[in-house]
């Protein structure tokens, strides 16, 4: 963003972001600073749950509410009318949530969430920690339902509590949102199925290319996993690889200058196994392990939710779906 990825002036790419967080409804004012795109303003958990619903939908953000029906005796003596899913996010089109989407997913098969990779085909979804493990969260997604796990203190008297050094949200809020799930699934709140695959619309705007899994670059042989890239007006792919961080500024030289400089980073492209053991050690929570390339995937329709909260201390979460009603709670 600050090197001409989004726009040439830093300041009109900080704005573009903006108008698509508050386009999403994510915030209703967006706070104009840089930090912002990395989370650090606050966000409402039904907000962020709606947007990640929107994500499964490739942009159609549902109108989240909070009661599904009121029965008396069996019957239903008030039931929330359905309603259309909201049009189309403006600010990014199919291909774009599409893309955002596989990405989600990937992040469940083989990045900070992979401790559940064997639902990845079928779940995508993001683990998210603020500073000082003040928070854990996870909001994952179906075809159907979409839930959101936050982690941490009330902090409702401003001060700020750690949840301790090592908790991150793939450690304390991934597990709330498994057993979730599996409960959704087995109760048949919503479906066991695969993530769809793109819409026609976004299908046509994409190309798929099998990626490298240690180097990043397209694989030239069958191993790797799909990544889904945007064909340009003239059919051809736009190559973004380079787009951020140039080819010559990301060759080997400089990855040597930047790990003497910071020794515990560890180049994905260059790194013997020693550097990967050092890392192991420094962190042995860390799971080190490659998991099977998946199939990419689209879809949801989600509209009605449940939400259930612990006290000042613990957890608090959020799903929302087509047709059930379903909570959950823990002692």
């Amino acid at each position: 963003m600050l090197d001409g990825g989004i726009d040439e002036d830093p300041a009109k790419s900080l704005d573009k972001v903006c108008a698509t967080a508050v386009a999403a409804k994510i915030y209703s004012n967006c706070i104009r600073y840089f930090p912002f795109v990395l989370g650090a303003q606050p966000v409402r958990m039904i907000d962020l749950a709606v947007f990640y619903a929107a994500v499964a939908n490739e942009g159609a953000r549902p109108q989240p509410h909070a009661i599904d029906s009121i029965e008396l005796d069996g019957h239903a003596i008030s039931e929330h009318a359905r309603e259309p899913l909201y049009p189309q996010i403006a600010t990014a089109d199919r291909a774009s949530f599409y893309q955002l989407k596989t990405i989600l997913q990937g992040v469940v098969a083989r990045g900070t969430a992979r401790a559940i990779s064997s639902l990845s085909p079928y779940v995508a979804g993001k683990t998210g920690t603020t500073e000082d493990a003040v928070d854990g969260w996870f909001v994952g997604f179906t075809n159907d339902v979409t839930i959101a796990v936050w982690v941490g203190y009330d902090n409702g008297d401003r001060k700020r509590r750690s949840l301790g050094s090592s908790e991150t949200g793939a450690h304390v809020a991934l597990p709330i949102f498994e057993p979730i799930i599996e409960a959704i699934w087995v109760q048949q709140i919503a479906p066991k199925t695969v993530l769809s695959g793109p819409s026609a619309a976004a299908e046509s705007n994409l190309k798929d290319m099998p990626i490298d899994y240690e180097s990043g670059d397209r694989a030239r042989t069958g191993h790797g996993f799909t990544e889904h890239f945007r064909r340009q007006p003239d059919g051809k792919v736009d190559d973004t690889q380079y787009q951020l961080v140039s080819h010559q500024s990301s060759s080997n030289s400089d990855v040597r200058s930047v790990r003497a400089d910071h020794p515990r980073m560890v180049s994905h492209k260059s790194s013997p196994n020693s550097d990967v053991r050092s890392v192991k050690a420094e962190h042995p929570r860390m799971a080190w392990r490659k998991s099977s390339p998946t199939s990419p995937a689209q879809g949801a329709n989600t509209s009605n939710q449940g939400y259930y909260r612990g006290g000042n201390q613990g957890y608090g979460g959020l799903y929302l779906n087509w047709g059930g009603w379903g909570g959950a709670s823990w002692h």
